[in-house]
């Protein structure tokens, strides 16, 4: 399925996964494999990354600034490093998108080179591989909830709902900055700083609620900020999803996607030329 130079259809993000899916699988293996192919460890990695991750972040904020979640700063350190790595989970995934997506093309330039070759699936592989890492770490946190707290919330069962559409947003905004990252090289050394504000803008080391009203509305303009506040609902909390920003969260990530798509297809033309 290549998809024509005309506007795609709303649905045509989803169809692209489903006619591609050996070749995305391929691709997804091939990631995953290289990236640790001369590496002892190999795929072991995958859960040696989010461990180390997690108890770097316990020793730092929880055992040696001994930070607490919100401002009654009440719980151990290991309940505030089982919140904050939640949060993180999703930051970490979001980002992994993001960052590679200016240079997607420029980097795979064989393909482009390809005319058969579709490369509206390179944005699909780097989702999907983010979304394998991301679940790793998923698995470590579940255990280390149970290890904390003896239990998991039975409301984790909503996670898909918050997880399906973010990753939406996340492919939408992974073929935007795929297609103008072949016209706009400096993309690639942007992101790296945005994504370090936006880290600093959401709520990852603190709740909402700890930032003074007068401020609030710098996260009002921040997706991924309802995403953490959402997911920490199921996972953290055990309640269910606030379900009026979910269904918004829905339509902003389906539209992001059909609207990252069009960006890429519009611009096709014009990479083998730009790279």
């Amino acid at each position: 399925m290549q998809l024509s130079q005309t506007i795609p259809k709303p649905l045509d993000p989803l169809r692209l996964l489903w006619v591609h899916r050996f070749l995305i699988r391929q691709l997804v293996e091939r990631e995953l494999t290289f990236k640790f192919k001369r590496s002892r460890g190999g795929l072991l990695w995958l859960v040696l990354q989010p461990l180390l991750l997690l108890a770097g972040y316990t020793l730092v904020f929880g055992v040696i600034l001994k930070s607490r979640w919100g401002s009654t700063g009440t719980g151990s350190s290991a309940e505030f490093a089982l919140i904050m790595f939640a949060g993180l989970i999703f930051f970490n995934f979001f980002s992994a998108v993001v960052s590679v997506a200016p240079g997607l093309i420029v980097h795979n330039k064989p393909y482009v080179q390809k005319m058969v070759f579709p490369l509206e699936v390179l944005s699909w592989s780097t989702l999907l591989s983010a979304l394998i890492n991301g679940f790793v770490s998923l698995l470590i946190w579940v255990v280390f909830s149970v290890a904390i707290r003896g239990y998991v919330p039975f409301s984790l069962a909503w996670l898909p709902l918050i997880v399906i559409p973010f990753a939406m947003f996340a492919l939408g905004c992974c073929w935007f900055l795929a297609a103008a990252g072949v016209f706009h090289p400096d993309i690639e050394h942007l992101i790296p700083m945005l994504m370090l504000m936006l880290m600093l803008l959401s709520p990852l080391f603190f709740p909402v609620t700890a930032i003074p009203e007068h401020l609030r509305f710098l996260f009002d303009f921040n997706p991924l900020a309802y995403v953490l506040e959402q997911a920490r609902q199921v996972m953290i909390y055990g309640s269910a999803p606030d379900f009026g920003i979910l269904a918004a969260g829905w339509v902003v990530g389906l539209l992001f996607a059909w609207l990252g798509l069009v960006s890429f297809v519009r611009n096709r033309d014009g990479f083998a030329d730009a790279v």
